[in-house]
């Protein structure tokens, strides 16, 4: 072998290499995790932010990479070519193409393409130096290449958008959605619903998540002074609304302990009890207001209760700060109370009460029953039928057969539900 034959083998040997290089970087660049990259870079990692930066400018970094890439590539092939004619001949030809076509693929292909997608960040950034070599070289032809294919696609009335696409809400659906995937561990499932339920206090409204007027313990402020008392004694709210004329007058929020030393105050004579005079106003929000902008005020203003009104102006419920964080960790039992008061009967399914939020049943049983169409059992009872049913009515819902097993008056109180043998969405 000459000595020319001998460097024409060390610098294929060489352009493999960098070809491995181009590559390997390339695949890592691109799937790198952005939020990991971030928060790298503001915890002052220098290579982080070097990388940051050059993710703004993702599309002629991926343009110099290939043209780099391809032009390794064609010169080790061309080397080859040349030194395998010189050895065989006219076939030198044939053989160095293929030889170059499986040496190109395993070695400079999928084995550093392999290798960045198992470790693409600790990858990325290993390769920082290198990216930015190559940004710098062939950042010009690349900047010449992507203007060619823009005009190219332009004719077709594609629009090239540049740097890193922004994150959308459905993108971290998805980013959540995997967390913890195939893992049996209960507190990656719940840290997941955990997170859908933050995405979701701005899509949600306050009337998704009040106590509805109909189970508002309150206190009628022009009921006998025994049965005032009675009231405030047996609730088992800490803070209880004091209205007149069935709600359509509020004058208040009565704390129970406030009331009590009142009460002590006053001899222990419920006729001297003056609750309106302890009564705290109360703030009113609009039943469409989102969930978000209420949670923000409740943390502006210290005040951790709310009346809910109509468009009327008319009381349609009532808004607790625990009502807001029930919707991020899960619905917060009582002492004593099951968190869905569901009991299974001797056919498998489960009887819930008529006001059980359908979004409790779907989070804490892992369900999938619509949520668009109403916020509670009942409700969704009456979407489907079109109508009041009567007692043993059955409608289906996204395959849940839901059969109503107990009314009052016009009220749906309780409600069986059939769970599919597959359940849907599964």
């Amino acid at each position: 072998m000459t000595l020319s034959e001998l460097l024409s083998l060390l610098a294929i040997i060489v352009l493999l290499f960098l070809s491995a290089l181009f590559s390997g970087s390339e695949t890592a660049f691109t799937g790198s995790s952005r939020a990991y990259i971030t928060r790298l870079a503001r915890a002052g990692d220098r290579r982080a932010t070097r990388l940051g930066a050059m993710r703004e400018r993702k599309d002629r970094l991926i343009a110099a990479l290939l043209v780099g890439n391809n032009l390794v590539n064609t010169t080790a092939t061309a080397l080859a070519s040349a030194l395998l004619i010189a050895w065989f001949g006219a076939e030198g030809v044939v053989y160095a193409s293929l030889v170059m076509t499986v040496t190109l693929v395993i070695l400079s292909e999928v084995l550093p393409k392999t290798y960045a997608i198992q470790h693409p960040d600790s990858t990325a950034l290993r390769a920082t130096p290198m990216l930015a070599l190559t940004l710098r070289l062939f950042g010009p032809v690349a900047r010449v290449v992507n203007w060619l294919v823009a005009a190219i696609l332009s004719v077709f009335g594609v629009k090239v958008a540049t740097g890193e696409r922004a994150q959308t809400d459905e993108d971290l659906r998805g980013v959540i959605a995997l967390h913890g995937l195939g893992e049996a561990d209960d507190a990656a499932i719940e840290e997941r619903r955990m997170l859908h339920g933050v995405l979701e206090l701005d899509e949600m409204t306050v009337a998704d998540v009040m106590t509805h007027r109909r189970r508002i313990v309150g206190i009628d402020a022009d009921a006998p002074p025994a049965k005032r008392l009675e009231r405030l004694l047996t609730s088992p709210y800490s803070r209880i609304p004091l209205w007149r004329a069935d709600g359509q007058e509020i004058i208040g929020v009565v704390d129970v302990k406030a009331a009590l030393r009142a009460l002590q105050a006053v001899g222990g004579d419920p006729a001297r009890l003056d609750l309106a005079a302890i009564a705290e106003r109360v703030p009113v929000v609009p039943e469409v207001r989102p969930l978000f902008d209420q949670l923000q005020e409740f943390r502006r203003t210290h005040r951790h209760i709310a009346l809910v009104l109509d468009e009327y102006g008319q009381l349609r419920g009532l808004l607790t700060l625990e009502d807001v964080i029930e919707v991020i960790v899960g619905e917060i039992s009582e002492r004593g109370e099951s968190i869905l008061a569901d009991s299974v009967t001797d056919e498998g399914a489960i009887e819930v009460r008529g006001d059980t939020r359908v979004r409790d049943l779907n989070r804490e049983l892992d369900w999938h029953l619509p949520e668009d169409e109403a916020a509670t059992v009942a409700g969704l009872v009456l979407h489907v039928a079109r109508g009041l049913p009567t007692i043993g009515t059955t409608v289906s819902a996204s395959g849940y057969d839901l059969t109503v097993t107990e009314l009052r008056g016009r009220r749906i109180t309780a409600v069986r539900i059939a769970v599919p043998t597959t359940t849907p969405g599964a």
